[in-house]
């Protein structure tokens, strides 16, 4: 889960370590990436959930996995969020280290074994039960997921400026900055050649943009801080007060009349 902070406790001792993995997340390892969070179910939850899980995921490649069935996880997930490398692929050296030695007693078979990179086809695509919960022909083809954040990222810095009269026509992709915004902020830069920057995220290569190395840095409690700004306005109150006395009617067959004869589209 993203803003999950209970593993504060054990992503300190993870960065203790000083492991080679972290020279790839800025040299400190965040809260919310995926170890620390492993280890914390690990010792908290033990038998009501680590001894039972057959999976971890993220979730875009819960989503996948549920349109699918396919467990094989997006080289996007796993590089930017759980020190996975899309050279060398797995540490053993550092789940052993940090206490999680059962993932490669497995052969990482609970956190990912298959990975495939970002738009590749996922098995047979959309399965019959997915097909008829979503109202789709089965079998139409699944790609393996970016996560949101890089899905934007990635639809910034390959957008066709062409004839725009931007300043960026003509420069090349490595010279721009995608901001993306939602419950975080993201500043997302690609690169020809692995950089490294003490506190920001990367380099991860392949991660978003195949062949180009990704950094990424932000902020994510910038939807927080949005809120912060908006209910500490003055209009606020007015605004909240209007919002809760607007009648909405539910959209039904019934109420189609109500809304045709006001003019408003259902």
């Amino acid at each position: 889960m993203w803003l999950d902070h209970r593993a504060v406790s054990q992503v300190h001792r993870i960065n203790e370590t000083k492991h080679r993995v972290l020279q790839c997340v800025g040299g400190v390892m965040s809260v919310e990436m995926q170890a620390p969070k492993l280890l914390w179910l690990k010792e908290n939850l033990r038998e009501t959930c680590w001894d039972k899980a057959g999976h971890f995921f993220d979730l875009p490649d819960f989503l996948s996995w549920k349109a699918t069935g396919v467990t094989a996880r997006s080289l996007c997930s796993l590089v930017c969020k759980w020190t996975y490398s899309a050279e060398k692929g797995w540490d053993d050296s550092f789940w052993k280290m940090v206490g999680l030695e059962d993932f490669v007693a497995d052969n990482y078979s609970k956190i990912g074994n298959q990975v495939l990179p970002p738009g590749a086809s996922l098995g047979n695509g959309l399965t019959p039960e997915a097909a008829k919960d979503l109202g789709l022909p089965a079998g139409i083809a699944v790609a393996a997921s970016l996560i949101d954040a890089h899905a934007g990222g990635l639809g910034v810095i390959g957008a066709d400026v062409r004839g725009y009269g931007l300043a960026c026509e003509g420069q090349p992709v490595t010279s721009r900055l995608a901001v993306i915004c939602g419950t975080s902020s993201c500043h997302m830069g690609i690169s020809k050649d692995p950089i490294f920057v003490p506190g920001v995220w990367g380099p991860y290569f392949s991660a978003m943009v195949p062949g180009f190395w990704l950094n990424e840095g932000g902020q994510s409690v910038t939807g927080k801080l949005i809120d912060h700004m908006v209910q500490g306005h003055a209009a606020f109150p007015e605004l909240q007060a209007k919002a809760t006395a607007r009648y909405l009617l539910p959209l039904s067959p019934h109420n189609l009349p109500c809304i045709r004869a006001q003019g408003r589209s259902p």
